[in-house]
């Protein structure tokens, strides 16, 4: 992802016993707990102290943590949890047991009702791939919204248009996911068509479907 400065690294390890007791996860989601994932370690937390931008109330703060795997996956129930647990705006770098990496990051929001919650959203999640031999700088930004947002974008299938703030970008971003889906499953119902009048129905709704994800790109 990026190389986070020193003045921003905490480098503590987080109890999973410690998850548990916040979480009170159901026991198929403390048996995964135990199965996929090795350590749980707290990486990094920009904020205004650790990187002189300010905070914003949608961003005071952004958690970075580092989730080692036993093996070489992890279910994304998981990651909802984890992401519940721990307020706040959160990167994840996930590392699995041969040490490939992956990036992951569901946006998060203070809720409107009550803005001590958290409002977990779309998640965005890199392959895995052999780590690089070196890392970008952290982006330069204005306020840590800004910087979440340019965090967030080399997970994301699209790129801001001018302009567009951040919670736009992501419900297109999930809309553009959203309709490649649909567009997978159709494509697979009209190839399994035989009759010649419905193959023609669904593909009509194969290029509307098509004209939508178009229409969301910039």
């Amino acid at each position: 992802m990026f190389e986070f400065p020193p003045s921003t690294i905490v480098n503590r390890v987080i109890p999973k016993s410690r998850i548990l007791e916040n979480a009170r996860p159901t026991t198929r989601l403390k048996d995964l707990l135990t199965q996929q994932v090795q350590q749980i370690r707290w990486h990094a937390k920009l904020s205004p102290e650790t990187i002189r931008i300010p905070a914003t109330a949608q961003v005071p703060e952004i958690q970075v943590f580092h989730l080692a795997l036993k093996g070489s996956e992890i279910h994304p129930d998981l990651l909802v949890l984890l992401d519940k647990t721990i307020p706040q705006p959160l990167l994840w770098v996930i590392e699995t047991a041969d040490h490939k990496l992956a990036y992951s990051a569901a946006y998060k929001r203070p809720s409107e009702a009550d803005t001590s919650q958290w409002v977990v959203g779309t998640r965005f999640t890199s392959d895995f791939a052999t780590p690089p031999s070196s890392l970008p700088r952290l982006p330069v930004a204005l306020d840590l919204s800004r910087l979440y947002g340019a965090c967030l974008q080399p997970l994301l299938p699209l790129t801001a248009r001018d302009g567009e703030a951040l919670p736009a970008l992501i419900d297109r971003c999930d809309q553009y996911q959203s309709h490649q889906r649909k567009i997978t499953q159709l494509t697979a119902k009209v190839n399994r068509e035989k009759q010649f009048n419905r193959r023609v129905e669904l593909n009509q709704q194969l290029n509307t479907l098509k004209a939508e994800l178009a229409a969301l790109t910039p």
